[in-house]
């Protein structure tokens, strides 16, 4: 059964008026309520859990249904988080949800009741998903929520891997003073200089590899074509490199079976796309991009290192950042080509009832990022 956190948010003197960035907070009925179960349990909610992340103040695929569901069903790793949903209206209904809160497991009996979002290194983004128009309601109710070792209130709220300069992250710093929070933004992880100049030029690398044969963009266009796809990728990953060092996709079961679910539902809603750059119909570079929009994350990648001299997998990625005009592809590839973006991640930690310095905290107080996506 869900584990349900009563919390009542009266529309009086304690809740703000509504205001630019919380349009629906009229909309709550003046109750919000908190309830607690498992990721692998959130299947029942699918609907909801959707259409609140296509409203999120800052989209994640990866806290998408198509993505979390399988990650909870075939993952070790992902097996005891905890959700916090928190909806408007009464404890047991069906009312809208607003926030959808991954945790931390945690194993402490006792202790700092600070709720601690979840991460992990499959993650390109954590930001927990939180509807753009109720963000100031649904923070109140998580910081004021009852602890769950029996103190009166939540100690704050820390959320790990979050982009530093997202939306969500920068709302919640421009909120916190007028709502007396104490809130501090870690540095983040900084992109690294790009590569000096000087180096090789990508379409001199495929003029050279033209030679070799003819090259070309295939792309998935329909839901079988993806799975072919994804399954010549995960062939050429474990022909090379990774492979011998054990770490390649296809040598771990479960790896295996949560990509190929989570792909196959992703691109159910547009939101995986998979590529192939092939010389002479023989795939030498291979890319799974997530999210929607001018904004990808790079999840996976192969390239045949027969031919790594040229580049292919920087090749494959230059040509999908044009013909679909991303605005920004995050990732991190091998060599010294420049043809990715990457998020400065960072910790956000906000504290109830206090109003604390919006400085950022030291450079060592930084999320974990996920690996990075790099050639096999």
């Amino acid at each position: 059964m869900p584990n349900l956190f009563a919390l009542n948010t009266p529309a009086d003197g304690r809740r703000p008026a509504a205001r630019a960035g919380t349009g629906h907070a009229a909309k709550a009925g003046g109750t919000l309520h908190i309830e607690r179960r498992q990721l692998s349990a959130c299947a029942a909610i699918e609907a909801d859990w959707a259409a609140l992340a296509a409203r999120a103040i800052e989209p994640n695929p990866f806290y998408e249904p198509s993505f979390a569901l399988p990650a909870a069903q075939h993952l070790v790793s992902f097996r005891n988080v905890g959700v916090l949903l928190v909806r408007q209206g009464r404890p047991g209904g069906t009312g809208r949800l607003l926030g959808f809160i991954p945790l931390q497991p945690s194993r402490r009996l006792f202790g700092s009741d600070v709720l601690t979002g979840w991460n992990d290194a499959r993650l390109g983004s954590a930001a927990p998903l939180i509807d753009r128009d109720e963000l100031v309601p649904v923070l109140e109710a998580v910081l004021g929520m009852r602890g769950s070792w029996g103190s009166t209130t939540s100690s704050g709220l820390l959320l790990q891997g979050i982009d530093r300069d997202g939306d969500l992250a920068q709302a919640i710093l421009r909120q916190a003073p007028a709502m007396g929070w104490g809130a501090s933004l870690g540095a983040g992880t900084m992109p690294p200089s790009p590569p000096a100049e000087g180096g090789p030029d990508l379409s001199a690398l495929r003029h050279g590899l033209s030679r070799h044969g003819e090259l070309a963009l295939v792309d998935s266009a329909s839901r079988q074509e993806l799975r072919d796809i994804v399954e010549m990728l995960l062939a050429l990953e474990a022909s090379g490199p990774r492979a011998r060092a054990g770490a390649a996709t296809l040598q771990d079961i479960r790896e295996t079976a949560f990509l190929r679910a989570m792909t196959r539902n992703l691109a159910r809603s547009r939101q995986c796309r998979a590529s192939l750059l092939t010389l002479d119909g023989q795939p030498i570079a291979g890319a799974i991009l997530l999210g929607r929009g001018r904004r990808r994350w790079l999840y996976a990648s192969a390239q045949d290192e027969r031919f790594a001299s040229f580049a292919p997998l920087a090749q494959l990625l230059a040509q999908l950042r044009r013909r679909s005009h991303l605005h920004e592809l995050f990732g991190e590839i091998a060599g010294q080509h420049a043809v990715t973006d990457r998020l400065a991640l960072a910790e956000l930690r906000l504290r109830p009832g206090a109003r604390g310095s919006l400085a950022p905290d030291r450079p060592g107080a930084l999320s974990r990022a996920r690996r990075a996506a790099a050639a096999g």
